[in-house]
């Protein structure tokens, strides 16, 4: 399925304010589901407990059906879906960026069911091991439930479901992070590209100088490696190089700010 890439100005920064529930909302997702389609209660815990989903979780708690919500325990850690029907859909904000849809993304007529940490976890929200389950989770479900689009909060941005499920199992299983999805990649008028949403989790944006006669689609294909790299190094505290491409890439951790400038490597 081809990668459709969906460039808009961020016009504000985005940001909620600081209760605990917003918190760990934000780092969270939205399964987004065409009006009347989104799943009760009861569709969520027959599809968790039928054995033929191979999905390691189970409903670990369920007010009334009414309340359109429950909380899902996965290897030890808890996430609340919440929007369920028939109580009225969860919130959605507007994504910036799109990615693997073949044309446009879905409009606003969707209704969504928030996925997001819960509990003793939710303070820890961009921790590692929490981010990788609640994204496994959401994978799995992607793959079973009738979703419209998966849409991710701290970069903002908009899936397909197969793209989203197909480049998370990449990454879950040791393969590159899915720089297109968990994070935007925001090319400039200048050539250089911007990431949104790598800050959730390392601290830390990207900038990526551009180069005369480089193409955007090089560009953004040079920017998701050294996303993937800086995923599995963690944040830069000071100059590093990176090996690979021509001459290699110089990258520095800003002195104001929480951004790491990455530029070519003179020979």
């Amino acid at each position: 399925m081809p990668i459709r890439v969906s460039v808009q100005p961020i016009a504000e920064k985005f940001e909620l304010p600081g209760s605990k529930e917003q918190d760990a909302r934000r780092a969270g997702l939205s399964l987004l589901f065409a009006a009347g389609g989104r799943p009760t209660v009861d569709d969520i815990a027959h599809l968790l407990d039928s054995p033929q989903s191979g999905i390691p979780a189970r409903v670990s708690h369920r007010p009334a059906e009414a309340e359109g919500w429950a909380e899902i325990l996965v290897s030890g850690l808890t996430f609340d879906l919440r929007g369920l029907s028939p109580a009225d859909p969860a919130r959605f904000d507007a994504a910036l960026h799109a990615y693997g849809f073949e044309g446009s993304p879905p409009g606003d007529e969707l209704e969504a069911v928030e996925l997001v940490p819960s509990g003793h976890i939710a303070a820890g929200a961009g921790l590692r091991p929490v981010v990788r389950t609640l994204v496994s989770l959401a994978a799995n479900l992607a793959l079973r439930l009738p979703m419209a689009a998966v849409a991710w909060y701290p970069a903002r941005t908009v899936m397909e479901p197969r793209y989203f499920s197909r480049t998370a199992f990449n990454w879950l299983s040791g393969g590159a992070f899915p720089a297109l999805g968990l994070t935007a990649l925001v090319p400039a008028d200048d050539g250089s590209i911007a990431s949104a949403g790598l800050s959730h989790f390392i601290g830390q944006e990207l900038r990526l100088e551009g180069r005369e006669g480089e193409t955007r689609a090089e560009a953004v294909k040079l920017a998701i490696r050294v996303v993937d790299y800086l995923m599995r190094q963690g944040p830069l505290t000071e100059p590093q190089v990176i090996e690979g491409g021509e001459g290699g890439l110089l990258a520095e951790p800003s002195q104001v700010g929480n951004l790491v400038w990455v530029w070519r490597k003179r020979a």
